[in-house]
């Protein structure tokens, strides 16, 4: 769908198209003839979106310090994710992945190599 300058702007802010993301498409347009790769339109978010974006960013970073503060040698991958569940879901958020792809909660995977751990989607989780 072809915009005009006068037309109400496809993100929905309800302004017109000139005012709201018209500069941006330019430069996007511009970028994309150079070469680059350019995000689609749903993968830019409205300012709603990324206030929602921070908040979980300061909810993830408290799950992390929570586990820093309980972690030991010794403990269980179900102790580690009953932390981050229970500090998660406290703090009005939802676990993910829980309940990706069907999984009934979240996967642990410790990697072999000294100091590294990740949070993973497995493809068998029990």
């Amino acid at each position: 769908m072809l915009l005009g300058r006068n037309s109400k702007c496809w993100c929905g802010s309800g302004e017109k198209y000139k005012k709201c993301h018209m500069e941006f498409d330019e430069k996007l347009k511009e970028y994309a003839k150079a070469g680059y790769q350019v995000p689609t339109r749903d993968m830019i978010k409205n300012a709603e979106q990324i206030e929602k974006i921070k908040e979980s960013a300061k909810i993830n970073t408290a799950v992390l310090d929570e586990v820093a503060k309980h972690i030991k040698p010794g403990m269980t991958t179900e102790e580690i994710n009953t932390i981050v569940h229970n500090f998660t879901v406290e703090h009005g958020a939802i676990p993910a992945p829980l309940g990706y792809g069907g999984f009934p909660k979240k996967c642990l995977y410790i990697n072999k190599r000294p100091n590294m751990s990740w949070y993973t989607i497995r493809r068998r989780c029990s």
